[in-house]
């Protein structure tokens, strides 16, 4: 198992308080976001409980290998090019799915690579299941909320310059919704956004998200993945 400081025991009804934390291998081989035991007893004697967790990832993955993630799996993307029958057709996750309201989901086009080699990548920009081992380590060791100083507000790639270029590229995207317009026009013109400011769009290939922005058109509620399907009114 590995290890980190700080923080509670994951285990039910435990109330240990250590300076030791261990890490499940398993949840950080699949790319789940990480949970601590207070030691290897404890971690032993709750396993048959937790690793539920890990059959329902391999479930979600769509294989019985999740070493990495597949997303989209095959059967929910087509070519730009591909007939508008074929990019409206259901992906195969759907068939049979019980859907609560009238949307449904399209095909999706391929994934938009990055382009702009000026564009500083982000730890998970490249990781086979889109975990942030940043982002990791920070839940991990931070117990408090971050003030933030100079340096992190008005130094390189500061936060003041991060949210300018957000609203930027979040304007362009809000011009380009309008009836008729696919969600994946958005995400391509959001997409095309970042790569003239030499920014990384942060929703692409975050715990595998495919695309780069998130589109949540009515009971979707939220993290709506863009597809060939047009905005109506």
């Amino acid at each position: 198992m590995a290890s980190t400081t700080g923080g509670a025991c994951a285990s039910p009804g435990c109330t240990n308080v250590t300076s030791k934390r261990l890490a499940c291998p398993k949840c950080m081989q699949l790319g789940l976001p990480p949970v601590y035991f207070c030691g290897q007893a404890c971690f032993k004697k709750n396993y048959n409980q937790h690793k539920q967790i890990h059959t329902i990832a391999k479930q979600m993955s769509g294989t019985g290998i999740t070493s990495t993630r597949k997303t989209p799996p095959d059967g929910i993307t087509c070519p730009l090019d591909a007939t508008v029958e074929t990019k409206m057709s259901l992906p195969a996750w759907a068939h049979g799915y019980s859907f609560t309201g009238q949307l449904r989901p399209a095909l999706l086009s391929p994934k938009r690579p990055v382009t702009n080699k000026s564009v500083r990548l982000t730890d998970y920009a490249k990781h086979p299941a889109g975990v942030s081992d940043s982002e990791q380590r920070d839940r991990a060791s931070n117990n408090s909320i971050r003030v933030y100083g100079p340096d992190e507000l008005e130094g390189e790639c500061n936060l003041r310059y991060a949210c300018a270029m957000g609203r930027e590229v979040l304007d362009a995207g809000g011009k380009a919704c309008r009836v008729g317009v696919t969600t994946d026009e958005i995400d391509r013109v959001i997409h095309e956004a970042c790569m003239e400011r030499d920014c990384y769009p942060s929703p692409l290939n975050y715990y595998n998200f495919p695309k780069s922005v998130c589109t949540s058109v009515n009971e979707v509620i939220c993290h709506g993945i863009p597809d060939y399907r047009e905005i109506q009114d």
